[in-house]
């Protein structure tokens, strides 16, 4: 195992408190001080397929930031084997393509595209190129990691966004319509083949290292993933309850722990629903472009709605003033309370861990 030199005794006890829903004395807090004055020119990419696909100098990428960030509260540098938000749907058949900062998916193959009869086509293709990417990276990720960072599961995506992937935006919204029993029948597919991957991810990770982490960063030592369906900001609150939740029960069902991305306004209107759920343990809100920054008091009745229901709120502060992180710590409650945020100075951080 290879954790020694990021997991200790007290970020495990915060952790523990936030799983289990526990009070606490302050909310958890993820905190970064990047150092700017590194020089990266050496490790710079040639291109678009060395940012992504050399899995060796990625590794030494992550190895060399861990060492050159600073860490307060619960934070921890890791790496999640990023090749872009649902990259499942190119383990199934769609294409992807290679961009500055993100991975897009189904530009121009869409497994589904033509015919609704073709579903016998969607299963996991493990000679896919993106199947070996994720599985190779995490697996050199382990095995080179000398314990200064922590290994999380790739970004496999929303069931619902990776079927888009496959059949297209606009025909999934027709779809529903037109061919509702095609589409529920998908989601179950995609269920079955989300799980499976989830499952021999996390066990290579399990095999080197106790607990992970995901893009979203809070650490886990069980299973749990953000779940999400950034689609369904374009659809009723009767076709997510009919064509979402179902999917969201049984993943949740699946899972030790969940935290529902709740991604943009549009998706608000599902908020009551996402909070019914049982075994979904909380939400992490992005307000998207455009719109007011988290630590907007806007916000702040719904993160009350959300603690009241007895969930976790997952706040990702980034860009947020030392101040505008403390009135977030001064007006919610700390219990089931996840922050993180890159600050520019360490004593900005020392002094949000006093404050808070």
């Amino acid at each position: 195992m290879h954790n020694s030199k990021v997991l200790t005794k007290a970020i495990l006890g915060r952790y523990e408190q936030f799983w289990n829903h526990e009070e606490t004395d302050r909310p958890i807090l993820s905190l970064f001080v990047p150092d700017k004055s590194v020089d990266w020119s050496h490790l710079a990419p040639k291109d678009l397929k060395d940012t992504w696909e050399n899995l060796e100098c990625r590794q030494v990428r992550t190895a060399y930031g861990a060492k050159h960030v600073k860490c307060y509260g619960e934070a921890m540098p890791g790496d999640h084997a990023n090749f872009g938000p649902g990259c499942l749907a190119a383990m199934i058949g769609s294409d992807y393509l290679l961009m500055p900062h993100t991975v897009w998916f189904g530009e121009e193959v869409k497994p589904l595209e033509n015919d609704w009869s073709n579903l016998k086509s969607v299963y996991l293709r493990e000679d896919s190129a993106m199947y070996k990417l994720a599985t190779n990276l995490t697996q050199i990720l382990l095995e080179k990691n000398d314990g200064s960072y922590l290994v999380g599961m790739t970004d496999l995506g929303g069931n619902l966004d990776i079927i888009a992937s496959l059949r297209g935006t606009m025909n999934l919204l027709t779809d529903m319509l037109d061919h509702p029993d095609e589409v529920l029948k998908a989601v179950e597919i995609i269920d079955d083949i989300w799980i499976e991957v989830y499952s021999r991810i996390r066990k290579m990770i399990a095999s080197k290292q106790y607990g992970h982490t995901t893009w979203l960063g809070p650490w886990c030592d069980t299973s749990y993933y953000p779940l999400q369906c950034d689609f369904g900001a374009m659809i009723s609150p009767d076709d997510f309850e009919r064509f979402v939740m179902p999917s969201m029960r049984r993943t949740t069902d699946f899972l030790d722990h969940s935290i529902f991305h709740l991604d943009g306004p549009g998706m608000i209107a599902h908020l009551d629903m996402l909070l019914s759920l049982e075994l979904m343990d909380g939400i992490q809100w992005v307000p998207g472009a455009g719109s007011d920054p988290v630590w907007n008091e806007r916000w702040f009745p719904m993160y009350e709605k959300i603690q009241a229901a007895g969930k976790v709120l997952a706040l990702d502060c980034y860009g947020g003033s030392k101040d505008q992180i403390l009135n977030i710590c001064k007006k919610l409650s700390p219990k089931g309370l996840w922050l993180t945020a890159h600050l520019d100075s360490e004593e900005d951080a020392k002094e949000i861990l006093a404050k808070a």
